[in-house]
């Protein structure tokens, strides 16, 4: 293993590379590659879900100087961060970018077009594809522009493309020797695509191609992109660094790369690797023929899942401090533990291992080094945060040092199970010491009280502090005996990293394989773009059954024009689910009466509706299933969920505060609603259609809802939310929502009552580290 490092990067010789690994196994990240030419041009190597939160709190961020991002494949783990990236990038005031990828990446473009209007940056979609050359130069074989030549990896490749791209080379420096006014490949665009044949016989072929256009004959065969093959430009058109970032995910798919000619011409040493960035899973890397492969590869092989890293430290720095608060609703995940515990960075046999943030410097025919290498365990010690916290709130001591004993007396190091998400020993030890007893309680609860789990609790674009909206609701059951199944309300970019954050990665998949429906309030980004995420794994685990996915027309044009399987969901129109035909604007009141006991009974919709509502309604079992439109964009809907065993469930999307609303929920166990803004804030909750904290208190006292939960909070507010300065007579005592927290039915008054010591260990006296 390399010795750790963490020094100022030393400047980039001509044709040199940076490569900055971001990737964070724990919170579910998969690996991106952001490199850095000499030049100050940079490239993406994948776009992963969640790539811009987690390249954000890291500062690996793009610069303005970035060119082009290129993905393998049109999953959520290769492009499910695309749409957050491009909107980032707006905000930045990118002007242009290239997506490049196989076949379906124009689709992908256009269906990020459709869920989030932008003007900047200028998005082009180029696709690559294998055996050019046999088709007469229909296609693009690869990309190129002044400073990186980028080929795509594709199993059923016949030809190598490097040696094809040599014979170029030499024929193109032949011809400038002969030719006074000619620059040679510095004359190309800024941002050009390009084949190998069509360099050949002269011809130009543009790989930055208009919208809505297709380089990809009909006629080409999908194949399997494995990564690229990349090269830099050196000093006066010089061949630079060569590297290669490959994510090949099965032995089979290993066989059929030792016929490919590019990496056989490699092995023979006609071309070398100065470098090969692994993105393979990490159980195909330690098998021993993999590990024969890419030592016959290269010599300098870099894993880059970062197995033993979490992104977000940030927020699990928070959830430890509210842990001590309430223990029961903040339990720390075993992933924060893994991370804790495990202080030593594995390298996988040839493989040495990147952490999260990690960089290496590329240089052509010299040792690739690791400039910085992350370090493992400062930005989340659970005991130096919890240690802190005794200093800082004397008041709160005693129950720090208790979280602390607790954790040293029951979490020995790599002794951690991946496949349960909460050290259930750490909660009831706890809660043993801090009740006095009171924890052999938790034992005998029920195992029919059903859970909420709030997977992210901010608005717009994710911070460090607050993920995307996506709340995780465990449907009741009438008895123990009954397998446990969950349902999604809104499902914001991230969702998936937090299901495995919180529950681990075999927990996350029975989640998901259990999971009946997910319910998108309305169209915006923020509540809807880890659909993607959660479709493709839910295909995983349940290949042959659609998953119900409820919500606006623009969510159905989303996913019918990206490249997700129809077979994968099954579509419904909120709308379908309103009570009555109304359009965009609030219904007047609801023809039946609502009151406390109506959550038992279906509610009353009209004409084809009602089908719908019955068919929702035998999937989750739930006798009440009805949205609500509210006021905030096109088809925005509130939802009014209940069940016979008395389980009442309601959550308002995002919307100004409505009184249909409260009339439809009246009564109900939970009312989870948003509060954007704070009070002093009344203007642009109404200019941008969203509540205030009294404005959605109000609605709470108006339905007479026994318990309000708070999300959906601004940037503004990144933890603590200040409910003291509400002029309001209030029923219940709000409970405010953070990322991981975990609420059982049973526990929700025992939530309500610490909200003031929620608010005392988020202090804004906190060290600016927290």
């Amino acid at each position: 293993m390399e010795d750790d490092v963490d020094r100022r990067p030393t400047a980039l010789a001509p044709g040199a590379v940076r490569c900055t690994l971001t990737a964070a196994a724990l919170d579910g990240v998969q690996p991106s590659l952001l490199v850095h030419a000499s030049d100050g041009t940079e490239y993406v190597f994948e776009v992963p879900e969640s790539y811009a939160r987690c390249a954000l709190e890291h500062r690996t961020r793009p610069s303005a100087r970035l060119k082009a991002c290129f993905v393998r494949a049109t999953t959520s783990a290769s492009i499910g961060g695309l749409t957050g990236l491009i909107l980032r990038l707006s905000a930045d005031g990118h002007e242009r970018i290239a997506v490049v990828g196989p076949r379906g990446t124009i689709r992908e473009v256009d269906a990020v077009r459709r869920c989030a209007r932008f003007v900047h940056p200028k998005v082009d979609a180029v696709e690559l594809d294998a055996n050019t050359h046999l088709r007469q130069g229909d296609g693009i074989g690869c990309y190129a522009d002044k400073s990186i030549t980028v080929w795509p990896v594709f199993s059923s490749e016949t030809e190598c493309l490097t040696c094809d791209w040599e014979r170029h080379r030499v024929s193109t420096m032949a011809t400038n020797e002969n030719s006074e006014d000619s620059t040679g490949i510095e004359n190309d665009d800024d941002s050009r695509g390009s084949s190998d044949r069509a360099h050949e016989e002269g011809s130009e072929s543009e790989g930055l191609l208009n919208e809505g256009t297709s380089a990809t004959s009909d006629a080409a065969a999908t194949d399997l992109c494995v990564g690229f093959v990349c090269e830099m430009r050196g000093a006066n058109d010089s061949i630079g660094a060569r590297f290669a970032v490959l994510n090949i995910d099965s032995i089979s798919t290993l066989g059929k790369l030792n016929a490919h000619p590019m990496l056989s011409c490699v092995m023979k040493g006609k071309h070398t690797l100065d470098a090969l960035f692994h993105f393979s899973p990490t159980e195909i890397l330690h098998k021993i023929e993999y590990q024969s492969w890419a030592k016959a590869i290269c010599s300098r092989n870099f894993a880059c899942r970062s197995e033993y890293d979490l992104a977000f430290r940030a927020s699990a720095r928070v959830t430890v401090r509210l842990n001590t608060a309430d223990f029961e609703s903040f339990p720390i995940p075993k992933s924060f533990l893994a991370y804790c515990n495990d202080a030593s960075n594995k390298d996988i046999g040839t493989c040495i291992y990147l952490g999260l943030s990690s960089s290496v410097h590329v240089k052509h025919g010299d040792k690739a080094e690791i400039e910085q290498q992350s370090v493992h365990q400062s930005d989340l010690d659970i005991e130096a945060v919890l240690e802190e916290l005794v200093v800082s709130r004397p008041e709160l001591a005693d129950a720090a040092r208790q979280s602390l004993k607790s954790l040293r007396d029951n979490i020995t190091p790599n002794e951690i199970d991946d496949d349960s998400g909460t050290n259930k020993d750490v909660a009831s030890a706890l809660k043993a010491r801090l009740l006095q007893g009171l924890g052999a309680n938790k034992k005998q609860k029920s195992q029919v009280d059903p859970e909420v789990v709030f997977l992210g609790t901010g608005s717009a674009e994710p911070n460090k502090y607050r993920g995307s909206s996506g709340i995780l609701i465990e449907l009741p059951r009438p008895s123990s005996s009954m397998t446990k199944s969950w349902m999604l309300l809104d499902c914001g970019e991230g969702c998936t990293g937090a299901l495995e954050r919180l529950f681990g990665k075999n927990n996350m998949l029975h989640i998901v394989k259990h999971l009946k429906m997910i319910w998108i309030s309305h169209h915006h980004a923020d509540h809807m773009l880890g659909v993607r995420g959660i479709l493709d794994m839910h295909v995983g685990v349940r290949p042959n059954e659609p998953l119900t996915v409820v919500g606006p027309s623009i969510l159905k044009e989303w996913l019918q024009m990206s490249t997700v399987a129809k077979a994968a969901y099954r579509f419904v129109h909120s709308r379908e689910l309103f009570a009555g035909p109304f359009g965009r604007l609030p219904p007047p009141p609801p023809s039946t009466q609502v009151n406390g006991a109506s959550f038992s009974q279906p509610s009353k919709l009209n004409g084809n509706s009602r089908g719908a509502e019955v068919e929702l309604l035998r999937i989750t079992g739930l006798s009440r299933f009805e949205a609500v439109p509210v006021e905030h964009c096109r088809d925005a809907a509130a939802l009014v969920m209940g069940c016979s065993t008395g389980w009442s469930l309601s959550y308002s999307g995002d919307c100004r505060p409505s009184r249909n609303f409260a009339r439809a929920a009246k009564g109900c166990s939970v009312m989870i609603h948003e509060a954007t803004f704070d009070n002093n804030l009344e203007d642009h909750a109404i200019r941008k259609r969203h509540s205030t904290t009294a404005e959605a208190l109000q609605v709470a006292n108006d339905a007479n809802a026994e318990h309000i939960i708070l999300t959906h909070f601004s940037q503004r507010y990144p933890k603590a939310i200040n409910v003291d300065n509400v002029e309001l007579e209030l029923s219940k005592v709000p409970i405010i929502a953070f990322d991981g927290m975990r609420i059982r039915w049973s526990n929700l008054s025992a939530s309500a009552n610490k909200l003031h010591q929620v608010a005392a260990v988020l202090a804004p006296n906190d060290n600016a580290s927290s």
